[in-house]
């Protein structure tokens, strides 16, 4: 397949394009990433790689509309393949060192950690779509679609998730 380059004319608008997206979604979704992954480097590097295939995709069609979904399925499947990779069926535990650091002032209670915790109980499919609709905000839906399956499905992990959470806090309580 040959690669088609945007001509001189294109590229500041796909470089425009491709900051505006960086400025808006790095952060959620670096955040949301290292939450499945359980590492902030890995994560900060699975999102770059996000952000470089959506400007490969911008280079070969400046006129593609790049939403925070595809950007979100995209990142969704490049962690389940480091997942996979790594041969790592749950999300990883974290790391008590950088926890402190790597978290935001609100997720640093014992709560959330305990919460956080909780999530590395849950297999992945069921972790990404809590994920996706309690914490990234999106519709059964909208995560249906990010993730390849069907609203029905996502609203199933998720009850399934959240009974799981749900037992697995009153443990600690």
């Amino acid at each position: 397949m040959e690669q088609v380059y945007l001509n001189a004319a294109e590229a500041p608008v796909a470089h425009a394009r491709i900051e505006s997206l960086v400025r808006e979604h790095q952060t959620k979704l670096s955040r949301y990433v290292r939450r499945m992954v359980g590492d902030p480097d890995v994560a900060l590097d699975i999102a770059q790689d996000v952000f470089f295939a959506a400007y490969r995709t911008l280079q070969s069609d400046p006129e593609r509309p790049l939403t925070a979904g595809w950007l979100y399925k995209t990142a969704t499947n490049n962690a389940i393949s480091f997942l996979r990779r790594k041969k790592i069926v749950r999300f990883t535990p974290l790391d008590r060192d950088w926890e402190v650091r790597g978290l935001r002032i609100d997720e640093r209670s014992s709560a959330s950690i305990d919460l956080q915790n909780a999530m590395q109980k849950l297999p992945g499919d069921q972790a990404a779509a809590i994920m996706l609709t309690s914490y990234a905000g999106y519709s059964s839906q909208e995560a249906a679609s990010i993730l390849g399956t069907s609203a029905d499905a996502v609203r199933q992990r998720v009850c399934r998730a959240m009974r799981t959470l749900r037992t697995v806090m009153t443990e600690r309580v």
